[in-house]
């Protein structure tokens, strides 16, 4: 463990912390209070199952979430693991998000975001920190199949859908903090980490029967036809995300500073999807009293897909909770990703992304 980095807190700390956290984006239904975890290392670097109509995807020698051979051998057989992610200032430095296959950016309260990282072909040490749930994670997880759900607690309004039809074995903090880890490092209520190792062994505890993930999205080393693009932005109320293509892959910029883990890396990735998407107010609030968001993820708009320094523009679609999301372009042809990992953009309408 790197020097310094303890996992419990004075409660004295603990109460001083909890009330700056309130002057931070309220976005979170964490206890202010923070249990004590289980000790970590730092290196560098049971609902039920709602009703499908598609299949799990067979084993092969690519992973069905990166177009490529995973790197754990393990993967073939174990299902997606979803963690909620916190994505503001107090949250930053993240870790372990250079090894998810696909993150989502989601817009939540306040014009913020948070994400969605969902892990298969590689697990890292340590990912977090991890917040609560939102209703729109019930819309994303059915895509994946049955999938291991990982997040640190949640309003009724947030966990009812969840267990109505988000097809998850869920796993929060409030309720188990056993399976988290509480860092020194981040103020409450961003102290909450964990191992994937961790929680997959949970998860099997409580559904060894679930396989591996779906496809979300096809994918070729041959880029299609695009323009040359190789800087994006995706401005959202209050936040902005930028992506810079260096050759090779996409460096993420987060408002305005470039967007750094933990281990000293930058988050980066072989693609960049911004989905065009609809934003509903519902009548669920958080802890703080904000009206929680929920970006419409089922339905159909425009997409802009970003791979190899090009832009392909065309639209997304999936007609139904468990349709497969459906990229195409202009002409209605399948666009393919680039082998390798995926960041999401949810950019609600009528944003666009700005390119250059």
């Amino acid at each position: 463990m790197r020097a310094g980095y303890l996992i419990d807190r004075p409660a004295h700390a603990l109460v001083i912390a909890g009330l700056i956290a309130t002057l931070l984006a309220g976005c979170s239904t964490d206890r202010p209070s923070a249990p004590a975890g289980p000790q970590h290392r730092e290196t560098p670097t049971t609902t039920t199952a709602a009703a499908s109509s598609l299949s799990a995807s067979p084993p092969n020698a690519d992973d069905p979430l990166t177009g490529r051979p995973a790197a754990d051998p393990a993967a073939a057989n174990r299902p997606a693991l979803a963690i909620k992610v916190d994505n503001v200032a107090g949250a930053w430095p993240q870790a372990g998000l250079n090894s998810a296959d696909i993150v989502f950016d989601i817009p939540v309260e306040g014009g913020l975001t948070r994400l969605l990282a969902v892990f298969h072909s590689q697990l890292p040490d340590l990912v977090g920190p991890i917040r609560s749930a939102r209703p729109v994670d019930a819309d994303l997880l059915p895509l994946f199949g049955r999938t291991y759900f990982a997040f640190s607690g949640g309003t009724a309004s947030d966990l009812d859908p969840i267990r109505d039809h988000g097809n998850a074995v869920p796993m929060w903090w409030d309720t188990t903090p056993s399976l988290f880890i509480v860092r020194r490092d981040h103020a409450v209520p961003h102290q909450v980490f964990a191992s994937p190792d961790t929680l997959y062994a949970a998860g099997r505890q409580r559904d060894p029967s679930a396989g591996p993930p779906r496809q979300i999205f096809p994918y070729s080393p041959t880029p299609p036809n695009g323009r040359p693009v190789s800087h994006i932005v995706a401005r959202y109320a209050a936040a902005t995300a930028e992506w810079s293509w260096n050759g090779s892959q996409y460096l993420r910029t987060q408002d305005g500073r470039p967007d750094m883990l933990l281990d000293g890396r930058q988050v980066g990735s072989d693609n960049v999807v911004i989905l065009g998407v609809t934003v509903k107010a519902t009548t669920a609030r958080d802890s703080h009293g904000s009206v929680v968001p929920l970006p419409v993820v089922i339905g159909s708009g425009t997409a802009w897909i970003f791979r190899n320094g090009m832009e392909i523009t065309g639209t997304w679609s999936r007609p139904t909770l468990t349709a497969p999301l459906r990229l195409r372009d202009a002409s209605g042809t399948a666009i393919a990703l680039a082998p390798g990992r995926t960041w999401v953009e949810l950019l609600p309408t009528p944003r666009e992304p700005v390119t250059s």
